[in-house]
């Protein structure tokens, strides 16, 4: 399931959080080093000796759609908020599979909800990337604070269009009959090029945030979190079900080498991503 759509336009049927008006946002802290050290530089090792883990294939893939490019490069789009506990699992993920085409510079560290399982996370919001290969449009919309999550971004009409097209209305949750079955939309959104785009959660990361579980409430802790990702076999790496992140990485990796040519080549033709590659070839399109 999806984390369900709350857009800042929605906020004044909430209750105020104080007598003066709504609360403002409350921006995230800059990110440790060295937990981004250890989820940006994860060795090819580990990316070929878990490929795709049984992990069924993420996205939806598209047929006859138009390039989705900035600067005549291909253009990966994610929509989340930090209150959302798939968009903390999914920036995981994201920033393996980006840090393999370029390099990310001021990414912030945040939770999210407190009663949406307080998973420590990566946040987007204020950040830079910089590759040669692909173009990255992150929008985190609204912060943590619940019950009454605040502004962070405004989403550009021509994501949101992306979004209402390949996800479903962003006001109503009705999914986009076309390209998300789910029976409904939400966040994280995630568009590859208008090649791959986001329809639902990785089953696996169904039972990783709620009570009880283990990236509930902090979990290990951010840092553990990443190198359990890093390290995948070892105690706490299997306990935070680390090889699904590595998998979910692989695919993303795949659908951007597929709009990049296989380019670079030390990337795309390792064995992890080829693996993935290959389930997404054989995945049904939509379109």
């Amino acid at each position: 399931m999806d984390c369900p759509r709350a857009l800042p336009l929605m906020l004044s049927a909430k209750t105020p959080t104080s007598a003066g008006g709504w609360a403002r946002a409350q921006p995230p802290a800059p990110a440790n080093p060295a937990e981004v050290h250890a989820i940006t530089s994860i060795p090819a090792s580990v990316y070929d000796s878990v490929k795709t883990n049984a992990l069924g294939v993420p996205f939806t893939v598209t047929k006859s759609q138009p390039a989705l490019t900035k600067g005549g490069k291909p253009l990966f789009v994610y929509e989340g908020a930090e209150y959302c506990p798939y968009c903390a699992m999914a920036r995981y993920s994201m920033i393996m599979a980006l840090s393999r085409f370029g390099t990310f510079s001021n990414l912030k560290e945040t939770t999210s909800g407190s009663t949406d399982g307080n998973v420590p996370t990566f946040s987007f919001l204020g950040s830079t990337y910089t590759s040669p290969y692909v173009a990255f449009a992150p929008y985190e919309t609204l912060d943590r604070q619940e019950p009454n999550p605040q502004p962070l971004q405004k989403v550009p009409a021509s994501i949101t269009k992306l979004y209402k097209k390949y996800d479903g209305s962003p006001t109503t949750g009705t999914a986009a009959k076309t390209f998300n079955t789910s029976g409904s939309a939400g966040i994280p959104f995630i568009d590859i090029g208008n090649k791959y785009v986001s329809a639902g959660d990785p089953a696996p990361f169904q039972y990783l945030w709620g009570p009880g579980q283990p990236l509930h409430n902090g979990g290990p802790g951010r840092l553990a979190i990443a190198q359990g990702i890093r390290n995948p076999t070892s105690s706490t790496g299997k306990y935070i079900n680390g090889e699904a992140f590595v998998a979910w990485a692989n695919y993303m990796t795949a659908g951007i080498c597929s709009l990049t040519g296989n380019k670079p080549a030390t990337v795309c033709s390792s064995p992890g991503v080829k693996a993935a590659a290959t389930a997404l070839a054989k995945a049904p399109k939509v379109g």
